[in-house]
């Protein structure tokens, strides 16, 4: 083939984004295919078979400059070999204060099992704690004991529930970050890494619970209108400090979980976050369409 034209292809891939489309390569002096991909701009070389014929290029062919190539955020962590799959609690715990160096590390040491594994332990903790504080405030916040002790039955079915949204939050996380930010679209990695932020979520809602639960006994919620002044001035104080620890303990979750989507995924945190964000939407769709057939106890459904 003569260097500088160019041969039609219907397969034309990317290897950066895996984008599939149809067009045109320029033929190199080597024999090969050259294209910029129009999705990420990387590179794409492509060895030409016996079936392409060359031809002169049309008028509105644009022959590849130099192409655009989206620097790696996590340069080197996805060409190293991955290590025997264990739990890294170490990194667990390193995730609040570190989660670049967290995840960097559990990408190569984790699997998507061990991070089921912490995901329905922690399900059956936060479903736990969330029973006994139903049946300690069952005066405050309507229900009865006898109620808040009969949904420990339906236990496995919570478990199910946070299970099945958890794993729809992951795939949808990887898809958007594919798709939308041109990631790597690592499902598998994306649900490994995302469950070692799980535990952190559950800690949160404890907390938050533990606070609603000491900084509201003995009020009657279905009452404020016969508080007196000293209980007014409680509920407001604990309810302050409620909301201040429900945003930050937000943003620090978010910024966690974007840490995780990212190396999953090699975008940047940002692109993270705002798939994070739509993968929240996608999971809590499906668990408010479980949680309208059955009733599930008070906690969390990731």
């Amino acid at each position: 083939m003569v260097p500088g034209s160019v041969v039609h292809s219907h397969t034309i891939t990317c290897p950066s984004c895996s984008l599939r489309a149809s067009g045109y390569l320029q033929v190199t002096p080597e024999g090969r295919g050259l294209a910029i991909c129009p999705r990420c701009g990387a590179t794409i070389v492509q060895e030409l078979g016996s079936g392409h014929i060359a031809q002169v290029p049309p008028p509105s062919y644009t022959p590849p400059g130099h192409a655009i190539v989206h620097a790696s955020h996590y340069p080197g962590l996805y060409m190293q070999p991955k290590h025997a799959p264990r739990f890294a609690l170490t990194e667990l715990l390193r995730a609040v204060y570190s989660p670049t160096r967290a995840f960097t590390t559990l990408y190569l040491s984790t699997s998507v099992n061990r991070a089921l594994i912490l995901v329905v332990l922690f399900a059956t903790i936060s479903t736990l704690f969330s029973t006994v504080v139903t049946e300690d405030m069952a005066d405050v916040i309507g229900y009865s004991a006898s109620d808040a002790l009969g949904l420990v039955l339906q236990g496995l079915v919570s478990w199910i529930v946070i299970l099945v949204s958890f794993l729809i939050f992951g795939v949808v996380a990887a898809l958007v970050s594919h798709e939308v930010f041109y990631g790597r679209g690592d499902k598998g990695s994306t649900i490994a890494l995302v469950g070692y932020c799980y535990p952190w979520f559950v800690l949160l809602t404890i907390v938050l619970l533990t606070i609603f639960s000491v900084g509201f006994e003995g009020l009657d919620l279905s009452g404020v209108q016969q508080w007196t002044n000293a209980e007014m001035d409680r509920a407001i104080a604990w309810g302050a400090l409620l909301l201040v620890v429900a945003l930050v303990g937000v943003v620090w979750l978010l910024v966690m979980v974007s840490k995780a989507i990212g190396v999953a995924n090699d975008v940047s945190t940002v692109a993270g976050a705002l798939s994070a964000i739509l993968a929240a939407v996608a999971a809590g769709i499906i668990s408010l369409i479980v949680s309208a057939i059955m009733s599930l106890p008070i906690g969390i459904s990731f």
